[in-house]
């Protein structure tokens, strides 16, 4: 599929300008399209220590365990996302454009290197 929303070089470029922490876990980017008919293809990205590692699976309602955490958005907000880098994610998210799905507990989430990211993002989770 050549899409240029989903393109794995596009989204490694824009994640090594952002200086993308290293991570045990990794992030999955979906369109609303392909989330809502469990069909298409999953974007899955994470920081290594020599860059971002990035790939395209096909995605059949399941996304993998290395995966904790998905985005889900339209393709408007995912080219915002692809051409004006991260600190895009949070507006995305407050104005309903872009929903962040954890897959993993706040724990979990710290423990794979992502609470960073998580809180960068705005993201909050409720501690009872």
């Amino acid at each position: 599929m050549n899409d240029a929303i989903l393109d794995c070089a596009r989204w490694k470029a824009m994640l090594d300008r952002e200086g993308l922490a290293a991570a045990d876990a990794s992030v999955g980017v979906l369109t609303k399209h392909d989330f809502a008919a469990r069909r298409g293809s999953v974007l899955v990205w994470r920081g290594t220590g020599d860059g971002a590692s990035v790939a395209l699976r096909g995605y059949d309602g399941e996304f993998g365990d290395d995966v904790a955490m998905l985005l889900v958005a339209d393709r408007d907000a995912l080219a915002e996302l692809l051409a004006d880098g991260l600190a895009q994610v949070a507006p995305l998210v407050r104005c309903g454009k872009l929903h962040p799905y954890m897959l993993r507990t706040l724990e979990a989430l710290e423990d794979a290197g992502l609470s960073d990211f998580v809180e960068d993002f705005g993201l909050v989770f409720p501690r009872h």
